[in-house]
């Protein structure tokens, strides 16, 4: 087994985190497989109920029953271990060290945006939801959020309703559809979004598990927007650990009668960005700017999709075959065909082991 594989079977077992984390720093992660009883106890934080996971479960069994599951019910794991994992969530605290994917492969290239609040929204929340998702979907922005009753969902579908790129972050395993209300949205996530979950499938939900993958939403993100929020909401946590990672906070304020404003109102009393017209954000996040001219860039240059696609990594700075594999998810072939082709254009050179730049 190589060693993300180890780590993905070990993950499955929910051992305690302090013991797994000097587990990994094993020097050679496959003695885990084979170790006795006695040499785990002498591992750093050892804990016995671990212990006895690991022991019950080093089966061909348990190990072909894992294998099928994800083959079944997710579309990528991506581990800490892979250089696909996303930078973002390496310098955050507590840092996922695997993530389950489902429906299409996570794309975090462009400017992501975070959209929270409460799961019992008013009308004001619904408009503030459709106003802001629609303005930053036309900034080509990826919408990122919790799949949750309210704003969550609303967030979401209006995504997809834009044409937008959308996250959804789970408190369960991806195979699961909680809440049961949002099976609608969760075939359409499938189908044009992406779902990520650090917990392994089967996952049940469980009050703590949510506000634990708030700190993904926000870690994800480049910005957090809250659109109502009471004034003990989860949505809260996910504005206090986004200020905590660096990331712009906003907050939509509302009325000083409703309940669901107060959380927001304070959010703004305390230093989070007042979030009154989409320049808020555009100047906040200068880069939602640079994105759109490089669409109008792209429209400029007729192009085919495949080669605007190539085309939009080398100017993002992906300067190399392996990367661009990586991100566009095209053959090797196809890609170096588009290569030569954008070369004959005279849009791109190839300086070989100085990379490939836009001319």
């Amino acid at each position: 087994m190589e060693k993300r594989d180890i780590l993905i079977y070990l993950h499955s077992l929910f051992l305690n985190e302090e013991y797994f984390d000097e587990i990994l720093a094993l020097e050679n992660l496959e003695d885990i497989l084979y170790m006795e009883e006695e040499d785990l106890k002498k591992i750093p934080k050892a804990k016995d109920k671990s212990i006895e996971k690991i022991l019950q479960s080093r089966s061909k069994d348990y190990i072909n029953s894992l294998v099928d599951k994800i083959n079944k019910s997710a579309t990528d794991v991506i581990t800490i271990f892979d250089e696909n994992y996303p930078e973002e969530l390496r310098m955050i605290e507590r840092s996922p060290k695997v993530l389950y994917v489902k429906g299409k492969p996570l794309d975090l290239s462009g400017v992501k945006i975070g959209v929270v609040g409460a799961r019992k929204s008013t009308k004001y929340g619904k408009y503030a939801v459709e106003k802001f998702v629609g303005d930053l979907a036309a900034l080509d922005a990826t919408i990122i959020s919790g799949m949750a009753l309210g704003i969550d969902a609303q967030s979401h579908k209006a995504a997809l309703d834009n044409g937008a790129y959308t996250i959804g972050v789970l408190g369960t395993g991806v195979d699961l559809k909680y809440p049961g209300k949002n099976e609608e949205l969760f075939q359409r996530m499938y189908r044009e979004g992406t779902l990520v979950s650090e917990y392994p499938l089967g996952t049940e939900a469980l009050p703590y598990r949510f506000p634990e993958r708030n700190r993904i939403i926000s870690g994800l993100s480049d910005g957090v927007i809250v659109i109502e929020a009471k004034e003990k909401s989860g949505s809260l946590i996910t504005a206090r650990l986004a200020a905590e990672q660096g990331r712009e906070v906003f907050a939509v304020p509302g009325n000083i009668n409703s309940i669901y404003s107060v959380g927001t109102n304070r959010l703004i009393q305390d230093g989070a960005t007042p979030l009154i017209d989409i320049e808020d954000i555009k100047l906040a996040l200068p880069a939602l700017n640079d994105q759109v001219q490089l669409e109008v860039d792209l429209a400029d240059l007729d192009l085919s999709e495949d080669e605007a696609l190539v085309y939009q990594q080398i100017k993002e700075g992906v300067d190399n075959l392996d990367l661009l594999v990586e991100k566009t998810k095209l053959p090797v072939a196809d890609l170096s065909s588009l290569i030569i082709l954008l070369e004959m254009k005279g849009l791109i050179t190839d300086l070989g082991n100085q990379g490939i730049k836009i001319l």
